[in-house]
């Protein structure tokens, strides 16, 4: 167990640390938000906590639960994964989110709430108060002793109530995978999938990027591949939309909120010269209301529309580094990336992703190229299967086939 005076650090600072280092100087202001923001909507989640408790004790009445599995309700965007562990174990989502909650009654998946842990935890680290964190480790402590899991599968492991997860599943032997859950650049430090015993990657460049990695240590490295099921498609049903794949990296400093804003509007000037129709899909960290006033004139995509229904309905993407762009070049559509952004970053085009750009200049001039259908399947390239694999038969089969001897 980690010494009361050092668990803030851990839990919280560590992570700050790590993510400032790695050029991320506002992450620590968007961690405080984040926590308040919790806090603030606490009385409202609690009630659906105290909701999902009643679920989870009727369900133990008439099921008797023996495989267990406690899953991270963010990993409920891998449908086949979650499909597979319904069918062959005993899968108990939680974590922050309340939506996966409801979505879990109908296939009555269990859903165990923390909420009550996760508010004294987050008190603990904005008050600076070493009992409550304490009491937050007891407390998640004889929750999980209470389920008993066999595994404990995480989406990442570096945020504070994962952490502390992590710690607890380590304190009393259970095992903890982590799933890949976006892209990590080779000039990166590595920044997830250091608490946890288990981390599955997408292929055989992040298995080496986190072997080579010096402060991985003990980590089981496997490779489960892409763990999203891929859109098939043809290019046949041709429309010129094209979507920029937003994201926070005013993370990095404010300078980067006016790049964005002069980026995205001249690259709207262009799509509109060009006959294209430009929308912009903001990250989940982003400001839409600062997106919107200051870029007048932009498309934005409909307020809760999936990332699949963007990929399915769009025809070009583009993006400085997204996850997202990978996923759209994986699910047959035409991705660009644009280096215009003084950020160290991979080039896609280098790992065998899609093309890549340096300016707006040198985009335009492959837009221009895409204005009639016949040009368009010529430019589209299988994603490097080195760098992402397309797991067979599904990625739910696979991370079944993974974890076997693991629990």
């Amino acid at each position: 167990m980690i010494p009361k005076e050092d668990l803030r650090w851990y839990l919280f600072e560590e992570t700050i640390e790590m993510f400032s280092k790695n050029g991320r100087t506002h992450y620590e202001e968007h961690r405080y938000k984040d926590l308040n923001r919790f806090l603030s909507d606490y009385y409202i989640i609690r009630s659906v906590g105290l909701v999902s408790k009643i679920c989870y004790k009727t369900s133990k009445v008439f099921h008797k639960h023996e495989n267990d599995i406690m899953v991270h309700d963010l990993l409920c965007r891998y449908p086949s994964i979650i499909s597979a562990l319904e069918h062959n174990y005993n899968p108990i989502l939680f974590g922050i989110n309340i939506k996966p909650f409801y979505k879990s009654l109908p296939r009555k998946i269990d859903y165990y709430s923390l909420y009550d842990i996760y508010k004294v935890l987050y008190k603990g680290v904005l008050d600076y108060d070493n009992d409550l964190l304490i009491k937050s480790y007891q407390k998640l402590e004889s929750a999980v002793k209470k389920i008993n899991p066999k595994l404990i599968v995480l989406n990442h492991d570096f945020t504070t109530d994962v952490k502390l997860m992590a710690l607890v599943a380590s304190e009393l032997g259970v095992p903890t995978v982590e799933i890949q859950h976006g892209m990590y650049s080779g000039k990166d430090r590595v920044l997830s999938g250091n608490n946890v015993d288990y981390v599955f990657v997408w292929g055989k460049y992040f298995q080496d990027f986190y072997l080579t990695s010096p402060t991985v240590k003990d980590r089981q490295i496997r490779i489960i591949g892409y763990p999203y099921s891929v859109i098939q498609g043809d290019h046949d049903d041709y429309h010129k939309k094209v979507v920029y794949l937003g994201q926070p990296l005013e993370m990095y400093g404010d300078s980067y909120l006016d790049r964005k804003k002069e980026i995205i509007q001249e690259l709207n000037d262009i799509c509109e010269d060009l006959g294209f129709e430009l929308v912009y899909r903001k990250h989940l960290n982003e400001d839409l209301d600062w997106l919107k006033l200051n870029m007048p004139g932009v498309k934005f995509t409909v307020e809760g529309e999936t990332l699949e229904e963007t990929i399915k309905h769009n025809d070009i993407f583009i993006s400085f580094n997204s996850t997202a762009l990978i996923e759209s070049a994986l699910n047959n559509k035409i991705s660009a990336q644009l280096i215009n952004y003084d950020i160290p970053t991979d080039d896609f085009e280098e790992l065998g992703i899609c093309r890549s750009f340096t300016s707006l200049k040198e985009l335009k001039e492959f837009l221009k190229e895409l204005k009639t259908h016949d040009d368009l399947k010529r430019h589209y390239t299988p994603v490097d299967p080195d760098y992402i694999e397309i797991p067979s038969p599904n990625p739910g089969a696979k991370f079944v086939e993974l974890i076997k001897d693991i629990v």
